[in-house]
């Protein structure tokens, strides 16, 4: 007796890989052919893979041409099947895929975009949290200062690349002329931050520092070291001034402060046992 996880493998193996020959031999003929019922399922699969792929990356395909999305999400759906029963998650890999699809090609950008537009997608349906307001540091001691982290909110992402990314996903909005002819891939680069607001999410461009701070703060960085990072990409960066900026961005929703390292052990080497 066929069990229940051989039986998907095999509608798997048929439905999406096109090898239908196990999988037919398992369904009855009821008036359709085997065959013929699996090419409609596979069909309407692939049909919604596509919908979906195209709804979801709307700045490629405009940039790229329908057919050629079509082509090229019918290769993806081919190396990378759904692993989720929600569609929504289909386009995680797309940016990677794009990336070793195109990389030696002119259209290597093609990446850095669906990079972004996947990370609209993320904040979608990333959880909400409130954000942080000024007035919650009152109560730290300013030697503690350098040792605080800074959580950002979890409908928050940012995007970095060394092409003009936000420029052409402006030029290539549904409601916007055909501009991006006036846009040269050297314009970059683009630091992009998305985050969900109440009811619409924001893309804006960034400078170098208040990305930078940004970004460490969203890697677990401590506020010393995160403006070390930012005034390193921005020497003449207003430290002050960009930190109210990402308050007023409403990009922090959470603050904690490590406790200090301990000093490192000076080690008698002469002590050591002779191996």
């Amino acid at each position: 007796m066929t069990s229940l996880r051989d039986l998907q493998i095999a509608f798997v193996d048929g439905a999406v890989h096109e090898h239908p020959a196990r999988i037919c031999s398992m369904i009855r003929n009821n008036g359709l052919a085997p065959q013929r019922r699996l090419a409609i399922y596979r069909n309407n699969a692939r049909e919604g893979f596509l919908k979906t792929l195209t709804a979801t990356f709307p700045t490629i395909v405009r940039l790229a041409g329908e057919d050629w999305f079509r082509q090229t999400g019918c290769e993806y759906l081919r190396r990378h099947p759904s692993q989720s029963g929600n569609l929504h998650y289909i386009g995680g890999r797309f940016a990677a895929f794009l990336y070793d699809y195109l990389r030696t090609t002119a259209y290597g950008y093609f990446a850095d975009v669906a990079r972004m537009e996947w990370a609209y997608q993320e904040v979608l349906v990333a959880a909400d949290r409130p954000a942080l307001e000024a007035s919650a540091f009152s109560g730290v001691a300013a030697e503690d200062y350098e040792r605080l982290t800074l959580d950002t909110h979890p409908a928050l992402r940012l995007v970095e690349s060394r092409h003009p990314i936000f420029a052409i996903w402006k030029a290539n909005r549904p409601e916007a002329t055909d501009a991006s002819a006036a846009i040269s891939l050297d314009d970059g680069p683009s630091r992009v931050l998305i985050i969900r607001r109440t009811d619409h999410v924001e893309l804006r461009e960034l400078g170098a520092g208040e990305f930078a701070l940004l970004s460490a703060f969203a890697a677990g960085a401590r506020l010393g070291a995160a403006a070390d990072a930012a005034l390193l990409a921005d020497p003449d960066l207003n430290l002050g001034a960009a930190l109210a900026r990402v308050l007023e961005l409403e990009a922090l929703v959470a603050f904690s402060i490590r406790p200090a390292r301990p000093p490192a052990c000076d080690v008698e080497t002469s002590s050591l046992p002779a191996h």
